[in-house]
């Protein structure tokens, strides 16, 4: 019998909820309208959509699980100690390849890859390029690993220990020492803790380890960061990427350290589609968001009088105001069609755009990455 009453009480108390849920979805005005206008264009299924969409709900537990160390969305999101959130398996297997570390495979790779960089360097200087160097999006477990939970700790060698330790070294600017230096606890973040990448203070670090590199390339550079780079000033923004996974962006705060630039005004840029010459907004500080098209951004006044073709991901979106404080154009493209059908639009780019310098900023997860073995142009 009390087994009964128990499985009545439950009962009871389910329906209750999934009765509860139209409640509060019609208790915001506009959730009424939009339902008045379904129920007059009988659009059942989307009626029934909106009544009982439980985000909210989702949210909630969300909150209560990631307080507790669980992942409503493990596939998507690690959730580490003290609140830092990290990419899941769900990505390149991301968390369970770091673990393993580099394998043969992974080895492998690396030197072809090295090969393979080496060769591009030779055709982009034959093109009148006066340097190249790919920028390692660092990822976050290897920076903050004492924040992973205890089971995903990383003891084992980087992925792309191959490619940085390889024949292309000078060709890489891997920001991955710099940033493990100012991880500790009480220093200015370098990556936000629900979010996957490096903020504005990281990806000045970063930008001052692409500095380094195009200089040992005898490229002679002004600056607009100082050397070491400092903070400025720190404001704030919503939760980030990982936290939006777990629907918790909204109740989340973080710190947004910002470099000290020598030549702050140059971030006021003129961004346009590159060919159709439609202007595009930038977001906030002047950030762009990895292109879904070719974008031009011209800065004048910026720190050197240079054209840069950048290959890039979301990790150049912090970096985007600070290169275009440095440099006076970007071409900014996503190395997804960039290097994709034999690279073609890559090489394209570079015979019409006649850049200075080509970078490269890539998500260290897709380095070991049959994407970048194409080989360059047979001419």
């Amino acid at each position: 019998m009390k087994h009964r009453a128990a499985v009545r009480v439950f009962l009871a108390i389910s329906l209750a909820l999934v009765l509860a849920v139209p409640a509060v979805n019609l208790s915001e005005g506009l959730a009424r309208a939009t339902a008045l206008r379904l129920i007059t264009q009988k659009k059942t299924d989307r009626l029934v959509q909106l009544l009982f969409n439980s985000d909210f709900l989702m949210a909630q537990l969300s909150a209560l699980t990631w307080r507790t160390g669980l992942s409503t969305n493990p596939a998507n999101v690690v959730v580490g100690q003290e609140g830092w959130l990290y990419l899941g398996d769900g990505h390149n297997n991301n968390t369970s390849a770091q673990r393993f570390g580099e394998s043969e495979n992974d080895a492998r790779l690396a030197r072809d890859m090295g090969q393979n960089l080496l060769a591009w360097n030779r055709w982009l200087r034959a093109q009148g390029i006066k340097g190249f160097a790919v920028v390692v999006g660092a990822d976050k477990h290897r920076i903050y690993s004492d924040h992973l939970p205890d089971w995903a700790n990383l003891q084992r060698t980087a992925r792309i220990h191959g490619l940085l330790d390889g024949p292309a070294r000078l060709l890489i600017a891997d920001p991955t020492p710099a940033l493990r230096r100012l991880s500790a606890d009480g220093a200015p973040h370098t990556y936000y803790q629900s979010d996957t990448h490096w903020n504005m203070w990281g990806a000045a670090i970063s930008l001052e380890t692409l500095r380094q590199t195009l200089t040992q390339q005898g490229l002679k550079l002004n600056w607009a960061l100082s050397t070491p780079p400092t903070i400025d000033h720190t404001g704030t923004r919503i939760g980030g990427d990982l936290a939006r996974f777990l629907r918790i962006q909204a109740t989340l705060t973080e710190q947004e350290p910002h470099p000290a630039l020598l030549n702050r005004d140059a971030i006021k840029s003129d961004v346009r589609e590159l060919g159709t010459g439609k202007t595009l907004k930038a977001g906030d500080f002047g950030q762009l968001q990895y292109p879904g098209r070719i974008v031009q951004v011209v800065t004048e006044g910026a720190a050197n009088d240079l054209k840069v073709l950048w290959v890039r991901d979301s990790f150049g979106i912090a970096q985007s105001p600070l290169m275009a404080a440095n440099f006076r154009e970007t071409i900014q493209v996503h190395w997804g069609p960039a290097l994709g059908e034999q690279a073609r639009l890559f090489g394209n780019l570079v015979r019409e755009q006649k850049p200075d310098l080509v970078v490269m900023t890539v998500v260290e997860r897709v380095l070991p990455s049959d994407l970048f073995l194409t080989p360059p142009p047979q001419e």
